[in-house]
């Protein structure tokens, strides 16, 4: 339980999800385990959104902007989605002692949720090194050149992708110190 009535608790489609996720990186491709983790996915969506709802004792929502910039200062969820999506495509880490740079597919880059503890850490240790990367400006320039959009009213800059990625950064870290997991609710209004 949640602790709140009717509400219940996040950890089962959290790990349902990431059983779901460990079998794909093993390459076993069973009959319908796509909608099984968007079913996961939404259900914690669902009852992230019940908890805010309820007063529940949860950190403040980060709302990312659909269309227009909210306040100076904050990137619009385009821009987060536009460094998630290039960091997972395009992007190679090279760790001292590799022999091959490694892409970042099964990394968890683009993943709707984080649990507490171990994923959320390593998840914060690899945007910290993306951070101390010497070509780390060059990456939102490559995320906005490369974000791929049904229209240019929807194009991002390379300032408001950086903006996102630290944005994230200070989310995830705060997570990361409070012993939270994270949960993206992407709702368009």
């Amino acid at each position: 339980m949640s602790g709140y009535a009717g509400v219940p608790a996040l950890d089962l489609p959290a790990r349902d999800a990431l059983d779901i996720e460990r079998r794909w990186r093993k390459g076993v491709v069973l009959r319908n385990e796509a909608r099984r983790y968007t079913i996961c996915c939404e259900r914690m969506q669902a009852i992230t959104r019940e908890l805010a709802l309820t007063s529940a004792p949860i950190s403040e929502p980060n709302i990312w902007p659909s269309y227009e910039c909210g306040s100076l200062g904050h990137a619009r969820a385009l821009a987060h989605l536009a460094v998630s999506e290039y960091l997972r495509r395009f992007y190679s880490l090279k760790r001292p002692g590799q022999e091959k740079p490694e892409k970042l597919r099964g990394r968890r880059i683009e993943a709707l949720f984080h649990p507490p503890g171990k994923g959320a850490f390593d998840f914060l240790s690899l945007l910290t090194y993306i951070r101390s990367e010497p070509k780390f400006s060059q990456i939102f320039t490559a995320s906005a050149k490369e974000v791929k959009v049904a229209s240019m009213s929807f194009a991002v800059s390379s300032q408001e992708c950086e903006t996102a990625f630290e944005r994230r950064y200070s989310l995830i870290s705060k997570c990361v110190q409070d012993n939270l997991g994270i949960v993206d609710v992407f709702e368009v209004v």
